[in-house]
């Protein structure tokens, strides 16, 4: 089950903040965020979840290097925190 893990939380870097596991599973377009390996590989066997749980084209589309400024990401992913934080209340 995808969601299996989703009530785990971790310090992310980028947000500056704790973050459940659901977030970073789903904050690309329902993809993962591209550093979920790095974030996450000593909690879980990462690996194995996202090959069992994502398409190898999405999984590489996820992890590849961005393309926008860093302005522009960080203007995106405080919007989607915004976004998740009312699905949650």
């Amino acid at each position: 089950m995808i969601e299996e893990h989703d009530d785990l939380t971790i310090y992310c870097s980028q947000l500056g903040g704790e973050v459940p596991f659901r977030y970073c599973r789903t904050v690309n377009d329902n993809v993962p965020c591209r550093k979920i390996v790095i974030c996450w590989e000593f909690r879980l066997q990462i690996s194995e979840f996202l090959d069992k749980h994502f398409s190898a084209e999405q999984v590489e589309r996820a992890l590849a290097p961005s393309t926008k400024s860093r302005l522009d990401t960080i203007l995106e992913l405080i919007e989607q925190a915004k976004e998740i934080k009312q699905e949650w209340e």
